[in-house]
């Protein structure tokens, strides 16, 4: 198939890189670094080895019949923005609660993957797959089709995805799982690993314990699922920094507001209490501006 992934950023490599085997595939980045990485190509590393990506660079969507938005949360409308003569699926990649709202202008097949694989972007084109993780796709538009049709366009080299039925519930819970880690590592410059240090491990609880709650108040019921997925990426990720801190650490954008922003004001409409959700979109937004 023609697919087409837009962000040549960590985690859509990585997409492009399981894509490349079985499909056309082409990565749409920004006219500024178009140049650059059509001159060094786009690479995958996978600890001792590096492989070079099939894909095509461009900077406009050009004949394709699947269309893979692999961007920050906050670049979510501008990526929207590219799809405006596009009538083809769309898969959506990214953190946080943006994407549950998404309406397209020609009722598109609108599907989301929800992922905890780890991926760092070491500079501009190359990407280093760092470790699988739990992956789910599901419909966000209740698309009435072979679940295995969309599916089996993945290879699996780096992961492997299953179907969800209930994608929305996948997505709320990898936010509240974000609402704590990220900010948490981030304010203290942890590893993920460090965060089961008692004094820190409090901290990661109680903010999900809220943003848990935030959840529930619009409709979406866990019991321990947060605090068990929150052990598993700490656990299979504790050498890693988690991709707040790594942006922080590049003077690059967070997507704060798209995860405890979000969660903030959705609490707030549901009159349920959002203040360490508030407090760490806070402490993190002057974190960035210090």
């Amino acid at each position: 198939m023609k697919i087409t992934v837009i962000g040549p950023g960590a985690i859509g490599l990585v997409l492009a890189g399981s894509l490349d085997s079985k499909n056309q595939v082409s990565v749409l980045t920004k006219p500024e670094a178009y140049e650059k990485l059509k001159q060094n190509g786009l690479w995958i590393k996978e600890r001792n080895r590096k492989r070079k990506i099939n894909a095509k660079i461009i900077t406009e969507i050009d004949d394709s019949e699947i269309v893979i938005i692999a961007v920050k949360g906050y670049d979510l409308d501008t990526a929207v923005n590219l799809l405006h003569n596009f009538k083809g699926k769309v898969i959506i990649c990214q953190n946080g609660l943006k994407m549950l709202n998404l309406n397209l202008e020609h009722s598109n097949d609108i599907y989301a993957i929800v992922t905890s694989m780890g991926a760092i972007s070491t500079n501009n084109g190359v990407t280093e797959f760092k470790g699988t993780g739990r992956t789910v796709l599901g419909s966000l538009n209740n698309v009435k089709k072979k679940r295995d049709e969309i599916l089996n366009i993945f290879s699996k080299n780096y992961f492997e995805i299953y179907h969800t039925n209930n994608i929305e519930k996948s997505i709320w819970l990898k936010a509240v799982v974000n609402s704590a880690i990220n900010p948490i590592a981030s304010l203290y410059n942890l590893k993920n690993g460090d965060l089961k240090k008692e004094q820190y491990w409090y901290l990661v609880r109680e903010l999900l314990a809220e943003s848990r709650e935030i959840a529930r108040s619009n409709g979406i019921d866990f019991n321990n699922e947060p605090i068990e997925l929150a052990e598993e990426i700490i656990q299979k990720t504790a050498d890693n920094y988690c991709s707040m801190l790594q942006d922080i650490k590049k003077g690059k954008k967070t997507e704060i507001n798209e995860i405890n922003g979000i969660l903030h004001l959705m609490g707030q409409k549901q009159n349920v209490k959002t203040t360490l959700n508030l407090e760490y979109l806070k402490k993190i937004n002057a974190l960035i501006n210090s």
